[in-house]
């Protein structure tokens, strides 16, 4: 019988992935899980360590640079993941210091760097001598608050010189505590197949602890993670994983039962399936995305929930032209991710200044095109999960520069309850501990 990995041989397999071959955290996770079948609480420890050594990198490897002799860079990628991987398990997990340690030196041994154990050990062991000392070097954020937030707070020295120019040193503290925070897990209901009510009274039966959120309809929100992609009332199509701020782009295009819509950058068909509900999975929604394995996605998970008006199409949202003009457009465009960074922390060290500008363009390309495709009188939703005004609020201010024939059309009522900021562009809601992840949305009509 093969032995199966254990969670930190998987961690550390999926960190050497993401620094060497510039993986994706969560499809590498889940490519081993599917590779070693792992036992589901070995799953849960390297997916606790890979997200956390990646959410506090910034740290670490400022604390490690100092008990090094030579820089951290200069080591192979197997043992600077290993060094990292085990120096996190030491500062923010319980796991014993010496079973942290041992792994470590098992984990050298077991590769091509086995010459380096006894480094992996000393360093180590020596951070267990030096912590409070190691600790006291870190930037306070008193007296230096950049560096207190790029190294205490691990976020690109870019990003929080961004956001720190555009709220401040104690907003953007609020925010990168948020983004290494653990992330809420929220569901939203098929009401298709039932009401909240009663899945929260078939998710009770489960074991599963759930509320209701007062500010969606369809939402509820999970007292404790579990693997729900595993459990029948997944199966039985009762619901959908999706952030509470997600979950309101639908509502603001807030579709007509019989209506055309277009969703240009669909997969993996989150808010499609949304748009369809609203619809009472009556009308036609087409839904885009580039790459065939992604529109699978889309018609995957249309066919779990029982939905029927979705018609997935591969094509570039850019040169797509509908038999006439749609009804409503949906463009959940591609965008820099600096909203969900605590979903997915491997973005904020992929993501560089450059990617800005070149998004940016992308964006402007699809939102023109967009707005072509649209019937007089119709609605356009444009949304990213992105924090950069570029992204958001100037964007849409060159559009309607450009476009006099369309305006934003903000409801009045519009998610009273939520955490929402009202701009005369659109609505943000910035990433919080235990609430939303942040996103930009707006509505366009286009005149008549």
């Amino acid at each position: 019988m093969t032995k199966k990995s254990s969670g930190r041989e998987l961690a550390l397999d999926a960190l050497i992935a993401i620094a060497e071959e510039g993986a994706y955290a969560n499809r590498i996770l889940n490519a081993l899980f599917a590779n070693g079948q792992p036992e589901e609480k070995e799953k849960r420890l390297a997916t606790e360590l890979v997200f956390g050594t990646l959410r506090h990198r910034s740290m670490l490897d400022f604390l490690l640079n100092r008990l090094l002799t030579k820089e951290l860079s200069a080591l192979p990628t197997a043992i600077r993941e290993v060094l990292r991987l085990s120096l996190y398990q030491l500062i923010f997990t319980n796991l014993p210091a010496y079973a942290v340690v041992n792994e470590a030196v098992a984990l050298t041994k077991g590769g091509k760097y086995r010459g380096l154990s006894r480094l992996v050990n000393g360093v180590l062991r020596n951070y267990l001598r030096r912590r409070q000392e190691l600790a006291a070097a870190l930037p306070a954020f008193d007296q230096d608050p950049i560096g207190h937030l790029t190294i205490v707070h691990s976020h690109p020295h870019w990003i929080i010189q961004r956001w720190v120019r555009r709220w401040g040193a104690e907003t953007t503290h609020r925010l990168v505590e948020a983004n290494n925070a653990p992330a809420p897990l929220s569901v939203r209901t098929n009401t298709l197949r039932l009401s909240r009510d009663e899945l929260l009274a078939a998710m009770a039966k489960a074991g599963l602890a759930a509320e209701p959120v007062s500010a969606i309809p369809e939402a509820i929100r999970l007292k404790s993670g579990r693997d729900l992609t595993g459990n029948p009332l997944w199966a039985a199509g009762y619901f959908y994983v999706q952030d509470e701020a997600s979950m309101l782009v639908a509502h603001l295009l807030a579709p007509e039962p019989g209506t055309v819509v277009a969703d240009l950058c669909a997969a993996p068909g989150g808010k499609t399936t949304h748009l369809a509900q609203l619809m009472n999975n009556r009308g036609r929604i087409y839904a885009l995305d580039q790459y065939e394995h992604k529109t699978g996605l889309i018609a995957e998970n249309a066919r779990r929930l029982g939905i029927g008006i979705i018609e997935p199409i591969t094509t570039d949202a850019r040169r797509w032209c509908p038999a006439g003009p749609v009804d409503g457009i949906l463009l959940d465009a591609p965008c820099t991710g600096t909203g969900v960074l605590r979903r997915r922390p491997d973005i904020r060290w992929r993501r560089q200044p450059a990617d800005l500008a070149s998004l940016v363009a992308r964006q402007r390309e699809l939102l023109y095109h967009a707005a072509s495709l649209l019937k007089p009188g119709g609605r356009l939703v444009y949304s990213t999960c992105s924090l950069e005004s570029e992204e958001n609020e100037d964007q849409i201010r060159r559009f309607l520069a450009d476009h006099p024939d369309f305006r934003v059309d903000l409801p009045d009522n519009f998610a009273t309850d939520f955490p929402l900021d009202r701009m005369a562009e659109g609505y943000l809601t910035l990433p919080r501990v235990d609430g939303p992840d942040g996103f930009f949305m707006t509505r366009l009509v286009k005149s008549k």
